[in-house]
C-alpha cells in the first residue's frame, strides 16, 4: 500500500496518482492519513478534476456531505460510491428543498466557522430527509451584500451574511453596533443564546423583514494595518491611529465611531481591499479576524489592532415564509438544528481563531498569522475603556440611529441591549458561556 514518487517520502496509497495530490497526502502523518477529520486532509487524494467530476454529476452540496461522513484519506472512487449513495438518499426523501447562498466556500470554513455546512446536514438528519438544503456558496449566486437581500425576496430560503453588510437592505440589523456595547465575542455569544434576545433583537427581525435569525459566528471588528505599517512601532492606543485612512463595512455605527476615533472610514470594496492595502491607498481595514485570514488577506497586513470596537457577526437566517409552508414541527427541527450549529460554530471558531488564524500575542509558525508575521497588537483594557469613552453611543452624533431603531423596536434599544450584553464578564472565555434554547422562554 506504500510507495515513493519522486521526493515524496510518505507513505502515499496507490489509488493517488497525480503529483499535486501526492504532493498534499506526502505531508500528512499515518494518523491523518487514516484519522483525518479536515476536509483539506481527506480530500488530499482527490484531484481537483476527479472532484469537479463528481460534484457536477452528484452535486456539490452532495459531494461536501458525502466527503464530511468519510474518514482519513480516500480515493475518488471510494468518493465517488458515497457521493452517489448520499444524493439517491437526499433525493428520494425530500419533501421540502431548501437553497442557502453564501459567498464563502469549504476550503473557507476551515477558517471562518461559518456552520451551514453542519446546520445543512444536520437539519437533514433531524427531519429524516424530508427537508433537503442545497448550498449554493463562493458567491455562486450572491455577493456578501445581496445574499440576505435575495433571502428577503424570496429567490433564496436562507442567507449567510455579516449582519454588518446585510444592515444595508435591513436597517434593523444595526441594533448591535452600537459600539462597545458589546465588549467580547463571549457576551455575543452569551447574548444570542440567551431567550432575551428574541424579545431585544430577533422578534424586529422577524417582524419588519419576516427574517428568522437561526445562529451567527461572533468575533470583534478590529483594525488591520497594511504593509506600510510594517516597520512602525507597535500600536498602544487609538490615539496612534488617528489620521489614517482604513475600509469600512456597511455598518453606519461602526462609520460613526471610526469618525469619532479619527479612523476616517473609507467605502472600498471587499474585493479591491487587498491590492488598497497592498499599494498603500488606504492604511488599513476594519472587519474581524477570521474574515482576514480565510480570504486571504493576511499577507497583506503588518499589525493587528485589537480596537473590538464593534461585533463581526456572520449570521445564517431564513425566510419566515419558508417556515410558514414546511409548517410547525419541521420549524423545531430547524430550530434545533440552528442551536447545534450556534454551539459547534462557538467551540470550533474559538479554538480555530488560536490554532488555524493564530489571533494570540506570540502566533505559531503552524498559524497563518504566524507564517505572514502579523504584529499583534491586543490593547489593555484601560485603552479599550478610552476607545468606548471617545465612541460612546450616548454622543449626539448617534442621536438619529437611536431614534430610528427605537422607533422599530418600540423600546430603547441601548439601553435595554446593554445591561444583558454585559451580563457576561467580558475578559470570559467565549466558550464557557452556557449554551441556551433561545426560542424557549426564560
Amino acid at each position: 500500500m506504500s510507495r515513493q514518487q519522486g521526493t515524496y517520502s510518505n507513505r502515499i496509497p496507490d489509488y493517488v496518482d497525480d503529483a499535486r495530490s501526492a504532493a498534499q497526502v506526502s505531508r500528512l502523518s499515518e494518523e491523518q492519513l487514516d484519522t483525518s477529520t479536515w476536509f483539506n486532509d481527506k480530500l488530499a487524494g482527490v484531484s481537483r478534476r476527479d472532484f469537479m467530476r463528481i460534484a457536477k454529476r452528484w452535486g456539490l452540496t452532495s459531494t461536501y456531505f458525502a466527503a464530511g461522513a468519510m474518514g482519513g484519506v480516500f480515493s475518488a472512487e471510494a468518493l465517488a460510491q458515497k457521493t452517489r449513495s448520499v444524493y439517491e438518499r437526499r433525493l428520494g426523501e425530500a419533501k421540502y428543498t431548501m437553497k442557502l447562498g453564501s459567498v464563502a466556500n469549504w476550503d473557507n470554513n476551515r477558517i471562518i466557522r461559518l456552520g451551514y455546512y453542519h446546520f445543512a446536514r444536520d437539519v437533514e438528519d433531524r427531519t429524516n430527509g424530508a427537508i433537503q438544503i442545497e448550498i449554493l456558496d463562493a458567491n455562486s449566486i450572491c455577493s456578501e451584500q445581496v445574499c440576505i437581500q435575495k433571502t428577503m425576496q424570496g429567490v433564496l430560503d436562507m442567507g449567510t451574511s455579516s449582519t454588518q453588510n446585510a444592515s444595508s437592505v435591513a436597517p434593523w440589523l444595526n441594533a448591535i453596533d452600537f459600539p462597545y456595547m458589546f465588549q467580547s465575542a463571549g457576551q455575543l455569544y452569551h447574548f444570542f443564546f440567551n431567550p432575551q434576545s428574541d424579545r431585544l433583537f430577533r422578534e424586529v427581525y422577524r417582524k419588519k423583514y419576516r427574517m428568522e435569525f437561526l445562529f451567527s459566528l461572533c468575533e470583534m471588528r478590529n483594525l488591520f494595518m497594511g504593509l506600510k505599517w510594517k516597520d512602525k512601532p507597535p500600536v498602544t492606543r487609538v490615539g496612534d491611529l488617528a489620521g489614517t485612512k482604513n475600509r469600512v463595512t456597511n455598518t453606519q455605527l461602526g462609520r460613526i465611531a471610526m469618525q469619532l476615533m479619527e479612523l476616517n472610514p473609507v467605502p472600498v470594496a471587499w474585493v479591491e481591499t487587498l491590492d488598497a492595502l497592498k499599494n498603500g491607498l488606504i492604511d488599513g481595514m476594519e472587519t474581524w479576524t477570521s474574515a482576514t485570514t480565510a480570504f486571504n488577506m493576511a499577507p497583506v497586513v503588518a499589525k493587528y489592532v485589537g480596537l473590538k470596537f464593534i461585533p463581526g457577526t456572520g449570521h445564517t437566517a431564513i425566510n419566515t415564509r419558508t417556515l410558514d409552508k414546511v409548517g410547525s414541527e419541521l420549524t423545531e427541527e430547524i430550530l434545533e438544528a440552528a442551536y447545534y450549529a450556534q454551539r459547534q460554530v462557538m467551540y470550533a471558531n474559538e479554538a480555530a481563531l488560536a490554532l488555524v488564524s493564530g489571533e494570540v500575542p506570540n502566533p505559531s509558525p503552524n498559524t497563518i498569522f504566524g507564517r505572514t508575521g502579523t504584529e499583534m497588537n491586543f490593547l489593555t483594557e484601560e485603552a479599550l475603556d478610552e476607545c468606548e469613552e471617545i465612541a460612546s453611543p450616548k454622543r449626539e452624533e448617534y442621536n438619529r440611529w437611536h431614534e430610528k431603531l427605537n422607533e422599530m423596536a418600540g423600546f430603547n434599544v441601548y439601553e435595554e441591549m446593554l445591561p444583558v450584553a454585559r451580563e457576561y464578564n467580558r475578559s470570559a472565555q467565549a466558550i464557557d458561556v452556557e449554551p441556551r434554547r433561545w426560542w424557549h422562554s426564560a
